[in-house]
């Protein structure tokens, strides 16, 4: 039987230990990432749910719980779709990304996956992956290929809520690569970015 560790907020996880009755071992449940961590030690669970929005930060319950139990299969649930938080767990140590509302009708085909080793992400969010790693080198003037398509969409005049529609990230996500950009490009402000360009980094043609 599969062994199971549940880190969130204690009405998703009734729903979870009640939708996963008979089928798993449920090890251990935690209410913040620094419980998520010791107990992710102490039982070394084999797959662990982890909601991205714990108190205490997602990020740092799953990078802590993969290095705490390092044989466990990490999944994170957001309450969000967002490609940027799906990377940032994924490179924190977590091999599944489940955004939205969870169906707990397939929780157990979603534990059975992750203790079978197998990738758990939602598909609309792959294609944005396998970009994203096309992308992933830093360019000659230091900005994540990312950082150089908000660039390129910036200057074309899109706004911020535009851009985050278009990427398919959040706009809050969009506002720290901007700044970013800002920071890297050594210029005052977001207005000082939309200057004429011989080339757009963004590599995305002005139709896009």
């Amino acid at each position: 039987m599969v062994r199971l560790l549940i880190a969130d907020r204690m009405p998703m996880r009734l729903g979870m230990r009640s939708a996963l009755a008979g089928e798993v071992e449920i090890c251990a449940e935690a209410e913040n990432a620094e419980q998520a961590i010791r107990l992710a030690k102490r039982t070394q669970p084999d797959v662990c749910l982890i909601a991205w929005e714990l108190h205490g930060g997602g990020l740092a319950a799953v990078r802590g719980v993969a290095r705490a139990a390092p044989s466990a299969a990490v999944i994170v649930l957001s309450e969000v779709s967002d490609v940027d938080v799906m990377l940032d767990a994924v490179r924190a140590g977590a091999t599944g990304y489940i955004p939205g509302q969870i169906d707990f009708e397939r929780l157990r085909k979603i534990v059975s996956a992750a203790d079978a080793l197998e990738a758990v992400l939602p598909r609309s969010l792959v294609r944005e992956l396998l970009l994203e790693i096309r992308a992933s080198g830093t360019r000659a003037d230091g900005l994540t290929g990312r950082e150089a398509q908000v660039l390129g969409m910036v200057r074309r005049g899109h706004g911020t809520a535009a851009i985050a529609k278009r990427l398919g990230i959040a706009p809050v996500t969009v506002r720290r690569h901007i700044c970013e950009v800002v920071r890297k490009q050594g210029v005052e402000g977001r207005s000082e970015l939309l200057g004429p360009s011989r080339h757009d980094p963004s590599g995305l043609s002005s139709a896009a």
